[in-house]
């Protein structure tokens, strides 16, 4: 269910649609996440966290504490100092967790005719928030869809860039993970370089990994040494990009969860965790009432997150079709979601991105013919119903007395 694109052009390309063994094991259980260290050293005393020499470790890629270490710490974890245990709720990566932090993407400019729009100036004219702009790099981007200088431009008028990186796109898998490393590393490596700029960029790792794997390959939710590779990734990217934000992005498969193996020993490592929440006509099941409340659906899953994992959150992809007569439905599930708003925002949410701004006719993919319409406009540029309902995610937060 996670967006796949087709080359069109030089900046954002279109988008088309959707988007072990106990060696593992025992590799998955003593990665121990180094930002859980400095987490022990601070409140140890450790003034500002990590001493001096241990703080150049890290910067040097030193990649987490020593064997005792890692064990006595996974003993302290386990016993219930870990991520969602009585510790301050973790800052977000950007803002200051006052407001929901509202945008849109799946690319920096739409193409229109001869004309080359700004997905940001378009956005704000149409009074959609611009906190937010993402960009989707899918397996075989090239260097010119990402511009350094207009992720700069982006950051100065307010806007923090936010890139996907979907390098194994849905046939992700142990197997594949493993087969495919060097050039996923220099895939994650490449990009690094292109968004190293002054100001914060958010980057989103994997969306969906949690996907079901090829006929006869292993999920990497049962691999628990998937932890371990996220953590090289986030590594790789920082060494590139320090002002990189990292997080991986979960698919809500509601009611599946079940990704503590995979990502628990990592969180802490990760400056968020993001999921997405998708909606067409053409995927509605008949016994599911409430397919449209998209606002209880990422509240459920937000405190899942939270409370397993204890990081902040971003809902990275927001995408409801208005196909075959759905405009109205679609306007009534993002309105779903602007009413749990300040909810949202309690269980560590600090943003929202909405996928797509225009209706893309070339889009293809998981939803079949919805795909081309999960734009708040169509394809023109015609405001439909959902505008004005994600309009209203931008609201100032009600306070309670």
């Amino acid at each position: 269910m996670a967006p796949s694109h087709r080359v069109e052009s030089a900046i954002g390309p279109r988008t088309q649609g959707r988007i072990g063994t106990n060696a593992d094991r025992l590799e998955g259980l003593f990665q121990v996440p180094a930002r859980s260290c400095d987490r022990l050293i601070s409140r140890s005393g450790g003034e500002g966290g990590l001493p001096p020499e241990v703080a150049a470790r890290r910067r040097g890629g030193h990649r987490g504490p020593g064997r005792m270490a890692a064990l006595a710490l996974g003993f302290w974890l386990i016993a219930g100092a870990g991520p969602g245990a009585a510790d301050d709720p973790p800052a977000a990566p950007i803002g200051d967790g006052s407001r929901l932090l509202v945008g849109v993407g799946d690319r920096v400019h739409i193409h229109a005719g001869d004309r080359r729009i700004s997905v940001r100036d378009e956005a704000a004219r149409l009074g959609v928030g611009t906190d937010l702009i993402e960009l989707w790099l899918p397996r075989g981007w090239k260097d010119s869809w990402i511009d350094p200088g207009e992720l700069s431009h982006l950051a100065e008028t307010g806007s923090t860039p936010v890139v996907v990186h979907w390098f194994f796109g849905d046939d992700i898998s142990r197997e594949r993970v493993r087969g495919q490393l060097h050039e996923w590393h220099r895939s994650l490596g490449r990009m690094a370089r292109r968004i190293a700029i002054e100001s914060p960029v958010l980057v989103v790792l994997e969306p969906e990994f949690n996907n079901q794997p090829p006929p006869g390959e292993t999920a990497v939710t049962d691999w628990p040494g998937f932890a371990a590779e996220l953590r090289e990734a986030a590594r790789i990217v920082r060494a590139e990009a320090p002002n990189a934000r990292i997080g991986v992005c979960a698919g809500d498969f509601s009611p599946a969860r079940g990704l503590e193996a995979a990502i628990g020993p990592v969180a802490d490592d990760l400056d968020f965790l993001a999921f997405q929440e998708m909606r067409a006509k053409t995927r509605r099941h008949d016994d599911a009432g409430d397919y449209l409340d998209v606002g209880a659906s990422a509240v459920s899953y937000a405190d899942y997150l939270r409370s397993s994992f204890g990081r902040p959150l971003l809902l990275g992809y927001l995408a409801v079709s208005s196909w075959d007569g759905w405009e109205r439905s679609q306007a009534r599930a993002l309105d779903s979601l602007a009413r749990r708003r300040d909810e949202l925002l309690r269980h560590g949410v600090f943003g929202v991105i909405y996928f797509q701004l225009r209706d893309d006719p070339h889009h293809e993919g998981y939803f079949g013919p919805a795909e081309k319409h999960f734009g708040l406009t169509s394809a023109e540029g015609a405001p439909k119903p959902a505008l004005e309902a994600f309009r209203a995610l931008s609201a100032p937060p009600s306070r309670e007395p």
